[in-house]
């Protein structure tokens, strides 16, 4: 350690060197000064520890001095020597910044204490200094790491009031320390999750309960309130909480706890995405079951509708009976929609697809609710360069008129509908937001209306089949469950965003495609029953379809053989030498399916033709069906007249119905 370096100032050159010589025995480094600008012009070259100082001395006396030194180091200690009895003057130097002061003469062991004191003083001075500067250095780290933290930190008291928040409450939550500090806890969390942040609470006050590690998760409020999404609210933040608590020194060897210290973490994007993956997990259950009962309920219409039709065939279309007969035909008809709405939600529906773009069936389907209401005003906002799109023309339109008959029912006394076309890129970072398994290209399609708007819970359920606000017999509840199901199909997303009293917007996204292609009309088909001759193999396991096809293929003149399920369709064709011209297969089937049946049907007799009746299948198994070689498919429930058609087709690839 290097020996402190003191200054001596004084005017008398003799009280200077016998300063010097008793300090310089002590082992300090000792220079002298003989006038007050002497000794400025000396600590300006170099610092000293310690100056001692006379007061009295010609031109700059010692409280001049003592002005400009400390001006140049505000931490030098000075002595001043007086030769005054005065108080006064020794208060006076002490008041300007003096450390201590000896009154001449003074012997030589009170010069040395009084010295060894001060460089004492100013050692454990430094030392605190240095302590001190580490500490605000530590706190500064600390206050930095806690502030810049993408995590919320506090603490509370036993009280559950805040005593601590670090900056990112604002950054996330919108609230300021100020705001929090002193506030409680409690109303910091969300209504319906009180009760669980009480119990935390109760903990926090149980000082023998142990709260390290503890974990709980909660909703926090923000200050900013905005609703916009289908999902869960963005009015809140989930968060999920870390507990610790905090130990005080309370005397001896005792510590008592002041609270606790939580770390929060924001997950409200993995509750989103957890959300998101139940509602498509509860739609796919809930589409397996509404495939399962269209599937059923399309067989019965099928007996209906078939014996209708077999029966109708045997009356004059002028007489009664026609006509009764007709009226059961459009009672099945009404039913067949129920159930390829069921089956639209469901995706199993088998859509004829074709290049279009958009706003041409916006603008066809807004012409043609518009003239049947009135009372609700169409406004068009149609991007002129519309990406185009590969989608079901029928689909669409019927996805379209439900979200216009939805808009209208929340319109009871008129109001307006906005309809919107645009071209967006979705990339990688909004992927999870819509569900798309890619990013890419869009057709954007946005229906709004100034209607009566939803609320939360509303908004969580309305895709459900069978769901409706509406009074018993206003609706189904199938409307938006279909068109949720079509967009889907299509590899598109839904997005509904809507607040109370102030009008629902709904958005579906397509996938957009480089190309368009004009519409081609729509082919009307009519009653003709078309006869034929051959030998027909009915495949089916449902009794009733069996019966109702056997006696319509009958009536059109083939010789029919049914078989119950794959297995035996099978064995039919093994011992068949070639007389059977048609296998008539259902697509569903327990045991072996109409996929596995076509397959070792294929392997027996290669030149079979094959005409598959599904009311159920997915739109890639008919493809590939069609793909291996299967002539064609007829949709259940049908007519005499319509599987008349589609045997010819069979029969006659060439003969098509005419457009």
């Amino acid at each position: 350690m290097k020996p402190e370096q003191i200054l001596i100032v004084d005017d008398e050159r003799r009280i200077v060197d016998n300063i010097a010589h008793c300090l310089k025995r002590e082992g300090w480094n000792v220079t002298g000064a003989h006038d007050g600008a002497q000794a400025v012009a000396l600590f300006e070259l170099q610092r000293f520890d310690l100056v001692l100082l006379d007061i009295s001395m010609p031109g700059m006396n010692g409280y001049e001095v003592m002005e400009r030194i400390l001006s140049l180091d505000s931490d030098v200690l000075i002595i001043i020597m007086t030769g005054f009895a005065s108080v006064e003057s020794a208060v006076k130097a002490l008041k300007k910044g003096a450390w201590d002061y000896l009154k001449k003469p003074f012997e030589y062991a009170d010069l040395i204490k009084t010295v060894k004191n001060a460089l004492a003083q100013s050692n454990l001075l430094a030392d605190k200094k240095a302590v001190s500067a580490r500490l605000e250095a530590s706190e500064k780290l600390y206050k930095y790491m806690v502030d810049n933290s993408p995590d919320l930190v506090f603490t509370l008291d036993t009280n559950g009031s805040f005593t601590f928040v670090n900056d990112q409450f604002e950054t996330l939550l919108g609230f300021s320390q100020k705001t929090l500090i002193g506030s409680l806890f409690e109303d910091l969390v969300h209504g319906d999750d009180r009760p669980k942040a009480k119990d935390l609470l109760d903990r926090v006050a149980v000082a023998r309960e142990e709260l390290d590690g503890y974990e709980i998760n909660l909703r926090f409020k923000k200050a900013a309130q905005n609703l916009s999404g289908y999902g869960l609210s963005y009015t809140d933040a989930f968060m999920e909480l870390k507990v610790s608590s905090i130990y005080l020194p309370a005397g001896g060897n005792r510590k008592e706890r002041k609270g606790v210290y939580v770390v929060a973490r924001d997950v409200t994007e993995r509750a989103n995405l957890e959300a998101q993956l139940r509602q498509a997990q509860k739609m796919e259950a809930i589409g397996t079951l509404a495939g399962g009962i269209a599937h059923d309920f399309n067989n019965i219409l099928m007996g209906i509708q078939g014996y209708a039709s077999l029966v109708k065939s045997g009356f004059d279309k002028k007489s009664v009976e026609f006509k009764r007969l007709a009226n059961i035909d459009e009672y099945v008809s009404n039913g067949a929609e129920m159930a390829r709405n069921l089956l639209g939600f469901a995706q199993k529906t088998c859509p004829e697809t074709t290049r279009i773009n958009l706003n041409y069936l916006l603008k066809m389907s807004a012409k043609m609710f518009g003239r049947t209401k009135k009372d609700i005003v169409i406004s068009q906002y149609l991007e002129k360069k519309l990406w185009g799109t590969v989608v079901d023309e029928g689909q669409i339109k019927q996805v379209l008129m439900n979200l216009f008959v939805n808009a209208w029912q929340a319109m009871p006394r008129g109001g307006k509908i906005n309809i919107k076309s645009e071209n967006v890129l979705i990339d990688e970072s909004r992927m999870d937001e819509f569900g798309f398994e890619e990013a890419g290209a869009f057709v954007k399609v946005t229906v709004a209306d100034t209607g009566a708007g939803m609320d939360k819970e509303t908004m969580l359920r309305i895709f459900d089949p069978f769901f409706t606000t509406k009074e018993r017999g206003q609706g189904t509840g199938l409307g938006l469950a279909t068109a949720y199901g079509i967009i889907n199909s299509h590899k598109g997303a839904f997005k509904v965003d809507s607040t109370p009293g102030r009008g629902s917007s709904f958005m579906f996204f397509l996938p957009a495609e480089d190309a368009r292609v004009e519409i081609t009309p729509d082919v009307e088909c009519d009653d003709q029953i078309i006869n034929g001759k051959g030998k027909i193999l009915l495949v089916d396991d449902e009794k009733g379809v069996r019966q109702v096809c056997f006696e319509m293929l009958e009536t059109l003149g083939y010789e029919v053989e049914v078989a119950f399920n794959g297995m035996e369709a099978i064995k039919i064709m093994d011992k068949d030498e070639g007389k059977i011209d048609l296998v008539i297969l259902d697509m569903v089937m327990p045991g072996m399916s109409g996929f596995e049946t076509y397959d070792v049907i294929r392997r027996i007799r290669p030149d079979t033709r094959v005409l598959v009746c599904s009311g159920y299948s997915r739109e890639e198994e008919l493809k590939q069906m069609m793909d291996k070689g299967c002539d064609n498919y007829i949709f259940k429930p049908f007519d005499v007249a319509m599987l008349s058609e589609k045997i010819r087709t069979v029969f006659n690839p060439m003969v098509e119905h005419p457009i």
